[in-house]
């Protein structure tokens, strides 16, 4: 149960990365207006489908230029941890807000920390909105889900260099999801817990993306056991930030929040922390199953040769048949097939 392995006669998927690029780029814009009114859940979905497009930016070589890439990286980079923040910050009040319900008694403490927890969460949120205007993130997001990406051949799709690469990329994230749980061993160490958590929710990515190609069959089950094994290790996280920063936050308030209040809800969160690392140890050798099977599906397996050729000299009689029936029109079209997607700050960039 929920082992990845490989599909294989997804190899003639139609659904390729920029297809994914285009709906999830869709999908954040349609997200925006809600974000900048500083809504709690438009913001961690948005947060969410910005990692999505940067985990499916890289694959999208075969689209557009490899300058371009690497720009949408970076943008997508610095647009993620804007949403990264404020998120950090929401999960801060909604989890003092949770603990003022369950310890009444500190309850007072809490209120006070919570407000001051509101005000950092207003700044980030100015913060944000002012970064997104600078890297006019409306008008990119318009422009990469409109887009229309240049031609590709049809070996393209059934043995396209991005397969290769995200094979690679799922056997990479699977060895070190891997490493990453066995270094963490058994006893609770906070940072190689949430070391664990980053490489757990990159292999999920890559995992989501090789089912919707048809690089990896539709991992329904896997993919539930990495969801909940992230959610544990979110939740275990969040948690201890809050242990680690309550007592210094509590000091600059010593007049209006108490030691005591604080200490109890300190002990209690601790408990909490202990209880949900027990629920990820117990998902964990299921979670070292997913791993090694899916390193050793997609490790050493090569695309055979025979189809590809076939495919591609297929591919290449036709083109060169095209090219001697369009005779002048051959210059023409070559300025048609590119695709320009205006960068904001940037000349747009064809291909």
């Amino acid at each position: 149960m929920g082992v990845f392995q490989h599909g294989g006669g997804a190899m003639f998927s139609k659904v390729t990365p920029i297809g994914i690029l285009q709906t999830h780029s869709r999908t954040l814009l349609s997200l925006l207006p809600r974000v900048q009114d500083g809504d709690v859940e438009t913001v961690h979905a948005a947060r969410v489908v910005s990692r999505r497009i940067r985990e499916v930016v890289p694959l999208t070589h075969e689209w557009y230029r490899r300058d371009t890439v690497t720009d949408l990286e970076d943008r997508f980079r610095r647009i993620g941890r804007s949403l990264g923040r404020v998120r950090d910050a929401d999960a801060r009040i909604a989890l003092m807000a949770y603990l003022e319900t369950r310890i009444p008694s500190a309850a007072p403490s809490l209120v006070v920390l919570g407000h001051e927890r509101e005000r950092e969460r207003l700044e980030l949120m100015r913060k944000l909105i002012k970064r997104f205007e600078r890297l006019d993130v409306e008008r990119l997001l318009g422009d990469m889900a409109a887009g229309r990406p240049r031609p590709i051949r049809p070996w393209t799709r059934i043995a396209g260099g991005w397969r290769e690469r995200l094979r690679r990329t799922l056997a990479e994230r699977a060895r070190a999801a891997g490493e990453s749980v066995h270094r963490a061993t058994g006893i609770y160490f906070p940072n190689r817990s949430h070391r664990t958590r980053i490489a757990v929710k990159k292999f999920r990515y890559a995992v989501e993306i090789a089912g919707a190609t048809g690089v990896g069959p539709a991992a329904g089950d896997a993919l539930r056991q990495l969801k909940k094994t992230q959610d544990v290790l979110g939740d275990l996280h969040d948690r201890q930030v809050l242990v680690d920063e309550l007592p210094k936050e509590a000091i600059p308030h010593s007049a209006e929040v108490d030691a005591d209040q604080i200490r109890l809800v300190v002990q209690i969160v601790e408990a909490e922390c202990r209880d949900l690392h027990a629920r990820y140890l117990h998902r964990r050798p299921e979670l070292l199953q997913i791993c090694s099977r899916t390193e050793r599906a997609f490790a050493e397996r090569r695309m055979s040769i025979a189809p590809i050729a076939t495919a591609i000299a297929f591919s290449s009689a036709v083109y060169l048949w095209r090219r001697a029936s369009t005779g002048g029109l051959e210059k023409t079209r070559e300025r048609d097939v590119s695709v320009r997607i205006p960068i904001p700050g940037t000349a747009p960039i064809g291909r």
